[in-house]
């Protein structure tokens, strides 16, 4: 419909679609229905329907949520060739880290609304400089070292209809220590480092060490 062209060159289209975001037998399966596609193969329909129309943007909320492991390595493939094949920008919203570490070039962090940390990928799960950032990280399973126990971010997140004063992130902030600047003030969004591609919100964040809060070696 949106290209303008007629049933046979869209079926066509649409076939193509379905190879390149790995639908075996597509001639096949494009007929079928929803209902007869498992959980990855949706996904993959999904993707193809994405970039039937080559976008400049591509917005991927959770893709792999509900999805196993297996499944979940498949579509991150799946996205690597959409990506090179439309030349588009991938927005990927995800609370999946690893989905992140895999994909992303920069990272946006987000808190209550707001934005907390952003910087290159490397530089945010290397140097992070926001408490929040670490506590995620600090919350995630290591391999390259010994890890007696999880460390997770204590307390819930706050209400968006009532927000606590000051930073939304100090009633469970290990940082804040109770300090009064944190329970009374928003934090800019600051600089860090050179050429001015890693920022944080926090009034301490100069202070924030990842290693030491998750007990790694510096």
């Amino acid at each position: 419909h949106h290209p303008g062209t007629n049933d046979k060159a869209a079926m066509e289209r649409t076939i193509e679609l379905l190879r390149l975001v790995g639908v075996p037998f597509a001639e096949r399966r494009v007929h079928q229905y929803p209902h007869e596609f498992s959980g990855g193969m949706r996904q993959r329909a999904m993707i193809a329907m994405a970039i039937a129309n080559d976008p400049s943007i591509l917005v991927a909320d959770e893709p792999t949520t509900a999805l196993d492991v297996t499944i979940q390595a498949q579509i991150v493939e799946v996205l690597k060739t959409a990506q090179r094949e439309t030349h588009a920008a991938i927005v990927l919203i995800t609370h999946d880290l690893g989905l992140i570490a895999e994909l992303a070039d920069r990272v946006v962090v987000m808190y209550a609304g707001r934005v907390v940390e952003l910087g290159d990928v490397f530089t945010i799960f290397n140097e992070p400089r926001h408490p929040y950032t670490v506590g995620l990280l600090s919350s995630l399973a290591r391999l390259d070292t010994d890890q007696e126990r999880l460390m997770p971010i204590p307390g819930q997140p706050p209400s968006l209809i009532t927000p606590p004063p000051g930073c939304a992130f100090h009633t469970r902030c290990l940082q804040s220590q109770g300090r009064a600047r944190c329970r009374t003030e928003v934090p800019e969004l600051r600089t860090f480092g050179e050429g001015g591609q890693h920022r944080s919100a926090c009034h301490f964040a100069e202070s924030v060490s990842f290693r030491m809060h998750a007990g790694l070696p510096r």
